[in-house]
């Protein structure tokens, strides 16, 4: 904040060595890692988290295709969803806060997100208004025309 008192002679002063581009850089760089570590995100750019997903889960999957299309004939990019679980490290991992799609809050212990039959996702408080609050009726998924049972819905931990 003292640079200012040298603005007509900033290249003289003591504080001189703050205009290198590389310092510049290097604080910028570590200010970014420090806040996304405090929050719990990774400080990577996201298309080279993608690409580093896929090239960990690329693998799997493919010795997962050749597998099932061996034994049923499908190929699993029918089924909608990997057929395997990946397992990624950490700073990798993402959505641990879910928002519901129904009612968009987030999710809270009192209020965990269920996931129903069909594989849709939506808060305890959403599914109990949409079986109007039985257990045992049926109702339609606000999302794709498959019938669920709230007693059916299993809660989804993050």
């Amino acid at each position: 904040m003292c640079s200012y008192l040298f603005a007509n002679r900033l290249a003289a002063s003591p504080y001189s060595d703050f205009l290198d581009c590389h310092i510049y850089s290097d604080t910028v760089r570590n200010f970014t890692r420090d806040f996304c570590q405090l929050l719990g995100f990774s400080s990577d750019a996201p298309l080279y988290i993608a690409v580093t997903v896929g090239a960990i889960a690329l693998p799997t999957i493919a010795k997962m295709s050749s597998i099932l299309k061996d034994r049923s004939g499908v190929a699993w990019t029918m089924a909608g969803e990997l057929p395997v679980e990946i397992p990624l490290i950490d700073a990798y991992q993402y959505h641990s806060i879910f928002a519901c799609p129904v009612s968009k809050e987030q999710s809270t212990e009192e209020n965990p997100p269920m996931m129903m039959l069909c594989g849709h996702v939506v808060a305890k408080e959403s599914l109990m208004r949409l079986s109007k609050g039985s257990l045992t009726s049926k109702f339609k998924c606000p999302y794709c025309p498959t019938e669920s049972i709230a007693q059916q819905a299993v809660p989804i931990h993050f």
